[in-house]
């Protein structure tokens, strides 16, 4: 029994040093709440395979197109970031809470507009986040510089912080939201609709894989955004409120060794709460060609890593560069100019710099079309009748003096179809008469005058002729 006793205390004890080590940062303590659901709530979920697993994945609709995998998560989208081709897409439009990958927009935004050197002192607003949400434990009239906040929103997803540095920007969070929405807008978004900085739920709060996989391909084209999102963990200095230092912790485990490693990932940003799901945001970069995955409302922690890798695989493994596929491209049969531009040489260069990823087994044509418009010569790439890509580039002297012989046929056969101009010589024809039917025409309207008098004429002489009559007859 004391055997026993000594045993159970010294579990006890290391229970207890434990949960001490793991109660040392504040950040972990907070993320456990919101950012990564228990495990012990992950198990039963991810032990079963949900009915999302089996929706349509609109991506392999496509004539000769890979087959992707099936994933969870009820959204999901692969995209080049450097072209903006689509790979991989399930219900890649349909409308979903992004939890805090939202912050996404918010840092671009923040990262942007605010030189990192900055002081923000926080207001009240820290205050105005749920209970138990993710944060790092920032009070009213504490200051931090951009750069810390940076830190805080992408890597430790501090909701407070994002709510306070938004408010510093717009003044107050709802005109910076407004600035988020018309960003989002701008970029091309059109099933997006922000009503916080942070991400926490709202009905009202939503956006799409394929918009959340655009606002995530703008962010990464900053250099600082970029240098963040990959970044293991961050010291947050002593601040005029707070005498200890704040260890952040990048929450995307991808980038970790351990079970969820993904070699070439370049970070990304995660997202969780209990009505949206798991959300996550990956970057990732294989042989010089990087991918960005975007999974909404998918069923745990677990799946949503699994599931990234799957597509990710699958985006890396399943597609190619165009210039290393030793595959032609031609002209559209009914794309007049590119035969044209083909025939002088005149494509040369666009076709050998294109950039658009094409399936490893090319089983459909590969055409494109070409338009030249404000002196711009556009290209638009199609696997089969899938447009891929697009492209553009300053049209040469040659390009638009070929763009010019074409266009004389054209713009007569729409000014003949729409609004036909009248004939010169047929116009004069139809009003202008030969000098002898001015002859005829003269004689015709005297004998009708001529006429007219004479039945006047009868007419009078015929009252004349009753009036005497009725005088007669009077007298008699």
């Amino acid at each position: 029994m004391k055997k026993r006793g000594l045993s159970l205390f010294c579990a006890f004890l290391a229970g207890a040093m434990l949960t001490m080590g793991n109660g040392a940062t504040i950040t972990m303590a907070a993320e456990n709440t919101a950012e990564t659901p228990a495990v012990t709530e992950e198990t039963p979920e991810a032990s079963t395979v949900p009915e999302s697993s089996e929706w349509e994945i609109q991506s392999n609709n496509i004539a000769g197109w890979p087959e992707g995998p099936k994933v969870s998560a009820e959204t999901a989208i692969v995209m080049d970031i450097d072209t903006g081709e689509i790979l991989y897409a399930k219900g890649i439009d349909e409308k979903r809470a992004p939890a805090s990958t939202t912050k996404i927009m918010t840092a671009m935004l923040a990262i942007e507009k605010v030189p990192f050197d900055t002081q923000i002192t926080f207001t009240d607003e820290v205050n105005n986040i749920e209970a138990g949400s993710t944060h790092i434990g920032i009070k009213p009239g504490e200051t931090l510089t951009m750069k810390d906040c940076a830190y805080a929103i992408l890597l430790a997803s501090a909701n407070e912080v994002s709510s306070g540095v938004a408010e510093y920007i717009g003044t107050t969070v709802p005109a910076f939201v407004d600035m988020m929405n018309q960003r989002a807008k701008e970029l091309g978004c059109t099933n997006t609709n922000f009503v916080n900085a942070n991400g926490l739920y709202d009905e009202n709060h939503y956006t799409t894989a394929r918009d959340l996989a655009i606002i995530a391909r703008a962010a990464f084209q900053n250099e600082t955004f970029r240098e963040i999102v990959k970044t293991p963990y961050y010291i947050v200095p002593k601040t005029n409120l707070t005498d200890e230092e704040r260890w952040l912790n990048n929450h995307h485990k991808m980038i970790f060794q351990g079970p969820e490693y993904y070699e070439g990932c370049l970070g990304g940003k995660t997202g969780y709460t209990e009505k949206s799901g798991n959300t996550l945001v990956t970057y990732a970069e294989r042989d010089g060609r990087k991918l960005v995955c975007v999974l909404l409302t998918d069923i745990s922690v677990i799946a949503q890593y699994t599931n990234t890798a799957l597509l990710l695989d699958y985006g890396f493994n399943s597609f190619q560069p165009l210039s290393t596929a030793g595959v032609t491209l031609s002209p559209a049969k009914s794309d007049e100019l590119g035969k044209l531009l083909e025939e002088k040489g005149l494509l040369t260069t666009a076709l050998e710099n294109v950039s658009i990823s094409i399936p490893k087994e090319v089983t459909e044509e590969l055409t494109y079309k070409t338009s030249v418009e404000n002196n711009m010569l556009n290209i638009d790439y199609y696997y089969g009748e899938q447009l891929l890509g697009s492209s553009s580039m300053q049209a040469s002297d040659e390009i638009l003096k070929t763009s010019q012989e074409l266009s004389p046929e054209k713009t007569e056969e729409t000014d003949a179809s729409v609004s036909p101009k009248p004939n010169k010589d047929t116009s004069e024809k139809s009003i202008t008469l030969p000098s002898w039917k001015y002859i005829a025409l003269f004689l015709l309207i005297t004998g009708v005058l001529f006429y007219i008098i004479l039945f006047i004429v009868k007419i009078k002489r015929s009252i004349k002729k009753r009036k005497r009559k009725k005088a007669k007859q009077n007298r008699c």
